[in-house]
C-alpha cells in the first residue's frame, strides 16, 4: 500500500470511529494529567521533604546520589514507575486501536485488563527493551507517542544552541539523528511483536529487521508523509477558525464576543481530534503488519456499562470541566487575565548593540527603556566584584585567564570585544554606579566558582546592601547557596533563585525563579504566584516564545530582543481585536510533534 493510499483508508477509518479513537486517546490523556500526574508530583514533592531538599536541578544532582540515598532509591522507584505507565499506555492504545480495527467485541474495560495481564505476564527483557527503545528515540519521535507522563522531557533552547553554534557539536548532533532514526525504523516491529506475539526481544529484532530489510526509506517515507498531511490540515483548520472570527469581528454586539467564544473552543476540539488522529495513524502502521484493516463488519468500540452513580459522577465532571474551560476562555478573550511583564535585558545588550556586560552597553540599552537590566557579576582575585559572565575571559579579551587570576585594576585594564564593538571591562563599581545615575535598574546576577572566598556573599551584602535597596535593584543567582546567605544576611533583599529545567516545583526560601523558558509551564507559575513568588523567563528572542510567556503570566521577560518584546507587549496592551487573540491562541498551539501538554 502507498503512503497517500494510506492515509487516506486509515483516516477514513478515523473518521468512521472517531467518538471510540478521541475516547480511547484524549481520554487516557485526560486520565493521566488529572490523577497520575498529580499523584506523581504529590509523591515527589513528600519523597523530597523528608530528604530536606528545596528543589532538584543538575546543580544538585550530586549531592542527592551521595548524601541522600534514600531519596535517590525513593526518586528511581517512582521513576520506574512512571516508566511502567508509559509501557502501560502504549500496550493500551497499542490493542485498543487494533481492538477497532480488527473489530473485536471488547469493551475499554476488557483492553484495560487485557493490557494489565500483560503487563503482570511481562519478561523483564521485554520491558528492559522497551526503555532502551524508548528513551533511545524520544528526543527524535515524539510524533509516534506522546505522553503526558514524559510532557518534562523537553531539551532547553540554550543546550540547542549551544550544540548550533558548535560546528562539532552540530555536526555529531545531525549524525546521532541520522544513526537514531535509522534504528528506529528497522526496530520498528519489536515491540508490536513482543506485545501481540509475546515474542523475545531477540527474535522480535531479527523479525523487525527481516520487515524492514530494505524498507528504510518506505517506513520513513510514510512518516513524513503522514506528518506533512496532518501539519497542512491542521493548518487550515486553525487558518479557516481565525478567518471566522474576522468576519465575525465585522458584525454587531454581541456576536463577535459570541464568535470568539464559540471560535476558540472549536479550536481547543479540533486540536484534541488531531492529536487522536495522528496518533490513530501513527499507530496503525505498526497494527497493519500483523492486523489488516477489517472494513465490513464493523462493530464500534463501547464502554463497559455506566452505573447512575458513574453517570452523574461523569455529568458532574464533564460540567466541572466544561465550566472551567468557558471561564478561561471568558477571561482571556476579554483580556482580564493578562499581565504585563517586565522588559529585561540580557547581559546589558539589544539586538547587538555592544559588548556584553560593558557599561557602552548598557548606556545604548538604556535608551530603550526597559524595566531592568540583567547583567552578571563575579569574584576577583583580590576579592572586588567585576561585571563579567564566562569564567574563562579569552572569548571576550583573549587572556586565557578567570577572574581570580587577576585583580580588578588588572581586569579593568582588558578590552572586551564582541558584535563589532570594543569596551573596556568594568568594575561592579562603575556599572552601579552609571546605572543609579540614569535611575536604570539592575537585575544582578551573582556567579559562583570554587575559588571564591568564603565572605564572598558577606563583603557583597556590607558593601552594596543599601545600594541596591535604595535603588530598587534586584538579585538571582544559580548558585542556591548564595541565594540561601543573601537571605540570612539582608531579608530584604530581593533575591531570585535560577532554574534551568523545571523537573518538580521548588520549595526555597527565595523570593522568586528565573526559569529557562523552554520547560516552563502555566502549572509552575501558578504555583508560583500563590506562593506569591516572581517568575522571570530567560532567554526568549521570538516573537512566539513571548506570546506564550506573556500568557502564562510571567512577572519578567529576558530577552536580547527588546525591540521585538516591546512590540508583542504593545499587543496586549492595545486590546487587541478577538480574530488577533484567537491568532495568539493558534500560535502558541504546539505542532503536532511537541509536547502536548502545557501542565
Amino acid at each position: 500500500m502507498s503512503s497517500l493510499r494510506f492515509f487516506f483508508t486509515y483516516s477514513r477509518e478515523f473518521l468512521r470511529h472517531w467518538g471510540s479513537y478521541i475516547l480511547l486517546i484524549v481520554g487516557t490523556n485526560i486520565v493521566l494529567e488529572m490523577l497520575v500526574i498529580p499523584v506523581v508530583q504529590f509523591l515527589v514533592v513528600f519523597i523530597l521533604q523528608r530528604g530536606n531538599i528545596p528543589y532538584v536541578s543538575n546543580t544538585n544532582i550530586l549531592t542527592i546520589i551521595t548524601k541522600h540515598p534514600a531519596v535517590l532509591i525513593a526518586l528511581l522507584l517512582l521513576l520506574a514507575l512512571v516508566l511502567t505507565l508509559v509501557f502501560l499506555q502504549f500496550t493500551f492504545q497499542l490493542f485498543g486501536i487494533k481492538s477497532i480495527q480488527t473489530k473485536e467485541d471488547r469493551s475499554l474495560w476488557g483492553i484495560f485488563k487485557q493490557s494489565l495481564y500483560h503487563m503482570r505476564h511481562l519478561r523483564p527483557a521485554t520491558f528492559f527493551f522497551f526503555l532502551f527503545y524508548f528513551l533511545l528515540i524520544l528526543p527524535f519521535a515524539n510524533a509516534i507517542f506522546r505522553t503526558p507522563l514524559l510532557s518534562k522531557v523537553t531539551i532547553p533552547v540554550f543546550i540547542l544552541e549551544y550544540l548550533n553554534e558548535n560546528v562539532v557539536f552540530a555536526l555529531l548532533l545531525v549524525a546521532g539523528s541520522i544513526v537514531v532514526s535509522y534504528i528506529g525504523i528497522r526496530l520498528l516491529f519489536v515491540l508490536p511483536l513482543m506485545i501481540f506475539s509475546d515474542e523475545r526481544p531477540k527474535a522480535a529484532i531479527e523479525k523487525s529487521l527481516k520487515l524492514t530489510h530494505h524498507r528504510f526509506w518506505h517506513y520513513g517515507w510514510r512518516i513524513f508523509i503522514l506528518t506533512m498531511f496532518l501539519t497542512f490540515i491542521s493548518y487550515v483548520g486553525y487558518g479557516f477558525s481565525y478567518l471566522c472570527q474576522t468576519i465575525f469581528d465585522l458584525l454587531p454586539a454581541p456576536f463577535p464576543a459570541v464568535g470568539a467564544m464559540l471560535t476558540l473552543t472549536s479550536i481547543q476540539f479540533f486540536s484534541q481530534l488531531m492529536l487522536a488522529w495522528a496518533t490513530v495513524l501513527y499507530f496503525s502502521i505498526l497494527v497493519q503488519k500483523f492486523y489488516p484493516l477489517i472494513i465490513s463488519g464493523e462493530r464500534p468500540l463501547r464502554l463497559i456499562r455506566p452505573s447512575l452513580w458513574t453517570r452523574i459522577a461523569a455529568g458532574a465532571l464533564c460540567l466541572f470541566f466544561g465550566g472551567s474551560i468557558l471561564i478561561s476562555n471568558a477571561l482571556y478573550l476579554t483580556g482580564l487575565a493578562d499581565a504585563i511583564p517586565l522588559t529585561i535585558s540580557h547581559r546589558g545588550v539589544d539586538d547587538g548593540n555592544g559588548v556584553q556586560n560593558t557599561i557602552p552597553a548598557m548606556a545604548e540599552t538604556i535608551k530603550e527603556k526597559p524595566d531592568y537590566i540583567e547583567m552578571d557579576i563575579q569574584e576577583t582575585k583580590d576579592h572586588q566584584f567585576v561585571v563579567m559572565h564566562d569564567k574563562n575571559l579569552k572569548n571576550l579579551t583573549g587572556q586565557d585567564k578567570t577572574t581570580h587570576d587577576l585583580t580588578l585594576v588588572e581586569l579593568q585594564d582588558l578590552f572586551a570585544t564582541e558584535n563589532g564593538h570594543v569596551a573596556p571591562v568594568a568594575s561592579f563599581d562603575d556599572y552601579l554606579a552609571y546605572a543609579n545615575q540614569h535611575q536604570q535598574k539592575l537585575l544582578i546576577e551573582i556567579k559562583t566558582s570554587a575559588a571564591d572566598s568564603k565572605d564572598m556573599v558577606k563583603n557583597f551584602v556590607k558593601k552594596y546592601q543599601k545600594n541596591i535597596l535604595t535603588h530598587h535593584h534586584r538579585i538571582h543567582s544559580l548558585d542556591y547557596d548564595v541565594v540561601v546567605d543573601l537571605k540570612k544576611e539582608a531579608p530584604k533583599l530581593f533575591v531570585s533563585y535560577i532554574l534551568p529545567y523545571n523537573l518538580v516545583f521548588p520549595q526555597t526560601v527565595a523570593n522568586g525563579y528565573t526559569m529557562e523558558e523552554t520547560t516552563l509551564t502555566s502549572d509552575f507559575v501558578q504555583r508560583a504566584h500563590q506562593e506569591k513568588k516572581s517568575v522571570y523567563a530567560w532567554t526568549v528572542n521570538d516573537a512566539d516564545s513571548m506570546d506564550r510567556m506573556i500568557s502564562l503570566n510571567v512577572n519578567g521577560i529576558i530577552t536580547d530582543d527588546l525591540g521585538t518584546l516591546k512590540n508583542q507587549i504593545k499587543t496586549y496592551e492595545e486590546k487587541p481585536s478577538y480574530a488577533k487573540r484567537i491568532e495568539m491562541y493558534i500560535n502558541r498551539i504546539p505542532a503536532l510533534d511537541q509536547r502536548i501538554s502545557e501542565n
